[in-house]
């Protein structure tokens, strides 16, 4: 069974680009561009990963990641930060990855693959 990624960024030009790339992996995707439409997608779509970006309008990476903890249904769902912010937000669990832009391809799929068996 093909395996759904939900990507969650305010950038077109990274949601294309991310979208591509997972495409080109095997992957299906879904996106938003804020953390308010990424609820609504996580909870319709049930991805089997999400793409995080942290610094978007509306509701940003933390108080998604916030929200969707809080969700019985959606919380495990494995995240990745994908993000030109810093370090690690205190929100974040430990085991939430965090890739920096530019985007490594390499690490991104390589955390994909080990996240989702």
């Amino acid at each position: 069974m093909t395996k759904k990624i939900l990507i969650i960024d305010d950038d077109p030009e990274i949601l294309i680009y991310l979208k591509e790339l997972f495409q080109d992996n095997g992957f299906v995707t879904v996106t938003a561009s804020n953390g308010v439409e990424g609820l609504k997608t996580v909870v319709a779509e049930r991805p089997d990963l999400i793409t995080l970006d942290m610094d978007m309008p509306e509701k940003g990476g933390t108080l998604f990641y916030a929200a969707m903890r809080k969700d019985e249904a959606v919380r495990e769902i494995p995240v990745i930060v994908v993000s030109g912010v810093g370090p690690r937000p205190p929100a974040l669990k430990k085991g939430v990855p965090v890739i920096s832009k530019p985007i490594d391809n390499a690490r991104l799929m390589q955390l994909v693959e080990e996240m989702l068996g």
